[in-house]
């Protein structure tokens, strides 16, 4: 086998060895962490790191002997094993996993003794502060380590939460990111008529990407749609005003998911991302910083200008009143403002 010089670098704890062979394809072995087990191996191109194999690694590292149960690692394991963790949606589980096993190599091995101490809160602003250069990367690491810590003292393991209301680094306010009628426009003609209907149902429901590729046909009531979030599992009642209606009779499936892709089957969130992606590429005129997901505030803007209260935007789409009331500042009191004026200097002049 090939020395140091040919090892891969730590990912996520693993350890990824190339085992080159003259005129043969390389062979690559996974080990569970430096000096672990070996739990997976296999010849040709680099292998992808899956689910199963992140799985193998966790239970290998549960069983390695460093220090018994009063170590991060056996809180980890025993959070990833509770209902708080097994009854998150699918995609949360997975960027947790990723988050859990950055803990993993960076404290797995640390006593839970010291984060029932104040002063192990530095240590936790170093980590931070050490990946400031990624402000969204540091913000999730510090979230999922006050998430696990939060989760042990309510299970009385821990008698304080030593990482909870730690800044976050990472700020963004997308309030100014409305699509508007240009922007529909530029797009529509590179778009195929799934990913149309898709752009369309998001603007007049606002629901995030996660719950557009989920939100089914038996979803729909009376005179709304009534669904819970995948993200906090949020009851939201979407109402089906006339455009919406509209929109439902020409999709005109009534089983399964609403949106549908080309071959008839559910969007997956990489799918549908993936051809927004490619239509927006060729889109000549579309802001480019627009994503699907400010579909959610160009929705709460329409429902505004409709007359709905931000106290009823906030219950349809999930959001605050403050937050809705930041966009309607920005494009509906800011516009009649100039209207106003304009109307008055024209009656003036």
């Amino acid at each position: 086998m090939n020395s140091g010089r040919g090892r891969a670098k730590v990912n996520s704890g693993l350890h990824i060895v190339p085992y080159k062979r003259p005129g043969k394809p390389t062979i690559w072995y996974i080990y569970a962490y430096r000096g672990g087990p070996r739990i997976h191996d296999c010849e040709g191109a680099r292998p992808v790191v899956t689910e199963e194999i992140l799985q193998a690694a966790f239970e290998a590292k549960r069983k390695k002997p460093r220090g018994g149960d009063q170590i991060l690692d056996r809180l980890i394991f025993d959070y990833r094993s509770s209902p708080e963790f097994t009854t998150l949606s699918d995609r949360t589980q997975r960027d947790y996993r990723v988050e859990l096993d950055k803990l993993s190599v960076r404290w797995g091995s640390a006593p839970l003794a010291v984060f029932d101490d104040r002063r192990m809160r530095e240590d936790i602003l170093t980590w931070r502060d050490e990946r400031a250069n990624t402000p969204r990367t540091a913000d999730k690491g510090i979230v999922m380590l006050s998430t696990l810590l939060g989760w042990a003292v309510v299970r009385g393991r821990l008698t304080l939460n030593v990482a909870h209301g730690i800044p976050l680094l990472y700020r963004v306010n997308r309030a100014d990111k409305v699509w508007s009628e240009a922007d529909f426009a530029a797009i529509k003609p590179h778009c195929s008529t799934e990913l149309d209907w898709a752009i369309r149902f998001a603007s007049l429901t606002g629901f995030r990407l996660g719950d557009l590729v989920k939100v089914g046909w038996d979803d729909i009531g009376g005179k709304g749609i009534i669904y819970t979030t995948s993200k906090k599992t949020r009851r939201v009642v979407v109402p089906v005003f006339p455009e919406l209606r509209d929109l439902l009779a020409e999709i005109g499936a009534s089983t399964g998911t609403i949106l549908k892709n080309s071959r008839s089957a559910a969007w997956t969130e990489s799918g549908l991302g993936g051809v927004f992606q490619k239509a927006k590429a060729k889109a000549q005129g579309f802001d480019t910083t627009l994503r699907l997901h400010d579909l959610r505030g160009t929705y709460a803007t329409w429902l505004a200008n409709m007359g709905v209260t931000d106290q009823e935007i906030g219950r349809i789409i999930a959001w605050k009143e403050t937050r809705v009331a930041e966009i309607r500042l920005r494009y509906i009191d800011e516009a009649r403002v100039v209207a106003s004026l304009v109307e008055r200097l024209s009656k003036q002049g």
